[in-house]
Order: C-alpha cells, then sequence, then structure tokens
C-alpha cells in the first residue's frame, strides 16, 4: 500500500459527512454500492440481492449506533483496504468480515496518524501570529494542560508529545544525552503498525522517534511535582 496515496485520501476522506449526518435511505445506498463492489473486488462473480438487502440493513444499523462519527469517505477507504487484505484474511462477504474491517480500520495506525497531523494543523493555526512572549505564553500553557492531564492519567498518550518534547528541550528544561534518546528509541525498535499494514521503513523510523520522545517527556514529568513556569 502506497501510504502516501492513502493519506492524501484520508485528509479528504475527513471532508465528506458523517455516518450521523446522512439519512437513513442516502445510508442504505451508500452501503449497498460498498457491499456489491466489495463482492467484485474479492473475486465473487454473483451474489444474492436478497442477501445484500439484509447485509444492508443490519450493517447501516450497526454504523448508525458504533461508528456514527466516521465519515462516509472513511467506509470507501475502510473496505477498500479490507478488500485488499490489510486487516488479514476473511470468510467470505458477510457481517463478519465487515465489522472485522471496521474494527481494523478505526483502530489502524495511519487513521491515528491522519487525525493526530490533522489536529496538529488545526492547533498551530490557531495559535496567532502576535509577539514571541505571546506565543511563548500560549505554548506554556498547552504543555501546563498536557503536564496535568498526564498527572491525572499517566496510562494515557500525551497528544503531541513530539512537538511538546522539541519545545522543552529548546528551552533547556528538558537535557537527554544522546546515549538517553538512542536507550529510549532502543525500547521501541520491534514496532510494527497494527493488523500488519505495511509501511515504508522510513516511516516506521519517524513512528520509533516520536514513541521515544514521548517516553522521555513523560520521564520529565514523572520527575516533576510543578512545571517550573508554572504559575
Amino acid at each position: 500500500m502506497n501510504l502516501d496515496i492513502f493519506t492524501n485520501k484520508m485528509r479528504m476522506a475527513f471532508q465528506t459527512p458523517r455516518i450521523i449526518d446522512m439519512t437513513p435511505r442516502d445510508l442504505s445506498t451508500f452501503i449497498t454500492s460498498q457491499i456489491v463492489q466489495s463482492y467484485i473486488m474479492v473475486g465473487y462473480q454473483t451474489y444474492n440481492e436478497k442477501d445484500i438487502c439484509v447485509l444492508t440493513a443490519k450493517l447501516s444499523s450497526d454504523l448508525q449506533e458504533s461508528y456514527p462519527y466516521l465519515h462516509r469517505g472513511e467506509i470507501v477507504i475502510c473496505f477498500e483496504l479490507g478488500a485488499k487484505g490489510e486487516y488479514g484474511d476473511y470468510a467470505g462477504v458477510n457481517l463478519r468480515t465487515f465489522c472485522k474491517w471496521l474494527k481494523g480500520y478505526k483502530t489502524s495506525d495511519l487513521r491515528y496518524r491522519v487525525i493526530k497531523q490533522m489536529e496538529q494543523e488545526k492547533e498551530v493555526k490557531a495559535l496567532p501570529a502576535v509577539s514571541r512572549e505571546y506565543n511563548e505564553q500560549s505554548m506554556n500553557r498547552l504543555i501546563i494542560k498536557r503536564f496535568h492531564e498526564y498527572k491525572n492519567r499517566p496510562d494515557l498518550e500525551i497528544p503531541f508529545a513530539s512537538i511538546l518534547y522539541q519545545e522543552l528541550q529548546s528551552r533547556g528544561f528538558i537535557r537527554n544525552s544522546l546515549e538517553e534518546k538512542l536507550s529510549a528509541m532502543a525500547q521501541f525498535s520491534r514496532w510494527r503498525p497494527q493488523n500488519n499494514l505495511h509501511v515504508s521503513e522510513d516511516y516506521r523510523q519517524a513512528m520509533i522517534k516520536l514513541k521515544a520522545q514521548e517516553w522521555l517527556l513523560k520521564q520529565y514529568f514523572n520527575s516533576l511535582a510543578r512545571l517550573p513556569f508554572e504559575g
């Protein structure tokens, strides 16, 4: 799978209507077309229209109940990747297979990566282009917020951990040696995407670096009861 192509596809997919915003009729028509397309992509020559109607009704209901936040374009990508075997082997085109694809797509590293990129871009754009002091204060507020969120729930990931780590490092608050950084990266050296998704080695190494930076940031947070610049 070409990661760059699907990243662009996903960015476009997030511009399409969400499942929750589609009318029952439009959703039914859309799901029917996706099921039929799946039959064709996996090599089935024929299909039973009555079976398609049953599948459409149940799958539409499941999407409205469990995945209302997904965008229409995301379902297209999910089914395309599923039919190509990105979420493992499948036993026929049936409800169980579709549910497996949806679960695999929802928790995929690809979706997580694109969402984080878009959130990061949105947050950066939200910062006003004013004085350096104002921007530093805004960054301080963000770091303080993430610090207390982590202290309350240390089991959760820290959003934008890499950006926070680099900011604190540039200010001299975090002073990890090269050996410490390499040791942190070694902890994640075996990282692989979920669902055996194929990615380039450059992307894998970049993800290892991001995870190492988050780990180092957590170590810094663990060493403090209060941030140096917290008022």
